[in-house]
């Protein structure tokens, strides 16, 4: 199952809340799922989902809230699915639905965010968890970090946005072909979108997945880090060694220091230790630094001898 359709289901078996926090879902669902009909085809609403549990919360809403009772088909898709239809025409009950949903300004249907409606916090939050159920997706959070919500309408996105920021959730908006997106990528503001719909599990179940990608890349960088460090060292002491084997051939060994003959020895029986411990396997042991001079001191000698 998507992450998109597990964060639906876990919406649609929420219990129905306050009839305040109904009617702003069931107009955040209209609004990003309906399609206002023309007079040729009866006028009205035309609400359209994939996804079963939608289409029944919203028939579910309509029936609670205004006793109406739209027809509703499933028409199978070509492969798998139904698409999932609600309709209702053109009429008193449908009039007076769009008042109470504050849709119907002026005698005109437009799909907005009425302030009356989303009053309240918890009212915001059941907008947008209505917008999120009529055309939200979000992208696996094994994959990436990626919610949205889109739209035909401007103002209809552009109220959303507020919405978000009035719930302290950093949101933003792009125009994809002819329609409006929505989205967030920050891994934490995600999580609290999905809290403040009601999608606590799926929160959570992101949280987890991060801590767990978190995790595997600080590991990966600590590797990273000590592989290259290891290949640095490895480097560094075959150059040492190729110099001492070349100064140990030549008549200046003969004018070597016991001190530096002891370093030289050591580092060519011990070509994967690193300067600490060099300094550690002295018969008087040194400091890094030391042990650091003394073997460029046998790599400028060679050097000399080219």
């Amino acid at each position: 199952m998507s992450f998109s359709r597990e964060i639906k289901q876990e919406l649609t078996s929420l219990a129905f809340e306050s009839p305040c926090c109904r009617r702003a879902e069931l107009a955040g669902l209209i609004a990003f799922c309906g399609t206002l009909l023309p007079e040729s085809e009866g006028g009205g609403l035309r609400m359209r989902t994939e996804n079963a549990a939608v289409a029944k919360r919203a028939y579910d809403l309509l029936s609670d809230l205004f006793s109406a009772h739209p027809n509703r088909t499933a028409v199978r898709k070509k492969g798998d699915g139904y698409i999932h239809t609600l309709w209702l025409y053109q009429g008193a009950m449908y009039t007076r639905i769009m008042k109470a949903l504050g849709f119907l300004r002026d005698g005109r249907v437009k799909f907005c965010v009425d302030p009356f409606v989303t009053g309240e916090s918890c009212c915001r939050r059941a907008f947008l968890r209505g917008a999120f159920l009529g055309s939200g997706s979000a992208t696996s959070p094994h994959k990436a970090y990626h919610l949205e919500l889109e739209t035909h309408y401007q103002g209809l996105a552009r109220d959303v946005l507020q919405l978000f920021a009035d719930e302290e959730i950093a949101a933003r908006s792009v125009m994809r072909k002819s329609n409006y997106v929505i989205y967030i990528k920050d891994s934490e503001e995600i999580a609290d979108a999905l809290t403040a719909l009601g999608a606590t599990d799926s929160a959570l179940s992101l949280y987890s997945v991060k801590v767990e990608k978190d995790m595997k890349n600080k590991v990966n960088r600590q590797v990273n880090c000590e592989t290259a460090n290891l290949t640095k060292i490895a480097y560094t002491a075959a150059v040492q060694i190729k110099a001492i084997q070349k100064v140990m051939a030549s008549p200046v060994s003969e004018s070597l220091s016991s001190a530096l003959l002891e370093l030289a020895e050591l580092r060519v029986q011990n070509p994967e230790a690193s300067l600490a411990e060099l300094a550690l396997l002295l018969e008087k042991p040194i400091s890094k630094s030391c042990v650091s001079r003394r073997l460029q001191k046998l790599i400028d000698m060679a050097e000399k001898l080219s």
